[in-house]
């Protein structure tokens, strides 16, 4: 519910005049992404980690007579597999059935554009998220894990130039994956930065 609220509130916030170019649109740059999760088995213990990024982005903006304009984006960072791990323990050494590692994320999101009387867009976006890594199912048991959840972001784009430069803000909340013998929660706050073509 609070994060309906957080899309609502970005998107009455956007209602600036202009529209922004539809379109195919397409971007590369990095992403830096930092991890928490937790288990509600061992929920004292908190695994976290901070991990660079290759960040892709593809998407496409649909004509709009309004000041805003709509389309379908999807994100595919390729993260380095950093090992999470709280102040004492590393994740996946017998400690907790938590998420270990994420190495992939996939996000596919419903976008609303507005162009800024600066002549920059401004993007807030909502959909789902598949993330691929490694959970711990018991001890010695780490198996590779696919999860899926809520995904939000808001991202600022820079226009002209030879090319344009795209700041995102990502929140990613995995609460389901593959692997049912334990429950696991797993969130991300990302930062990527692009450039558009």
């Amino acid at each position: 519910m609070k994060l309906a609220a957080i899309a609502v509130t970005s998107m009455l916030g956007l209602a600036q005049a202009g529209a922004a170019q539809d379109g195919f649109y397409y971007g590369v740059g990095l992403g830096l992404t930092h991890s928490s999760t937790v288990s509600s088995v061992v929920p004292s213990f908190e695994g976290t980690a901070t991990d660079v990024s290759l960040a892709l982005t593809a998407g496409y903006r649909f004509a709009s007579a309004d000041n805003l304009s709509y389309g379908i984006e999807g994100n595919l960072d390729f993260l380095g597999g950093r090992t999470m791990s709280d102040s004492s323990f590393d994740a996946c050494a017998g400690i907790s059935p938590s998420w270990c590692e994420v190495n992939t994320v996939f996000r596919l999101r419903g976008t609303l554009t507005s162009q800024l009387a600066s002549g920059s867009l401004m993007t807030v976006s909502l959909g789902g998220v598949l993330v691929q890594g490694v959970s711990e199912n018991g001890p010695g048991n780490n198996l590779d894990t696919t999860g899926n959840g809520l995904s939000l972001g808001l991202g600022w784009e820079q226009q002209g130039g030879a090319m344009p430069m795209r700041i995102d803000v990502n929140y990613d909340a995995i609460r389901n994956d593959d692997q049912p013998a334990y429950d696991r929660e797993l969130d991300m706050f990302g930062l990527r930065v692009s450039y558009m073509f």
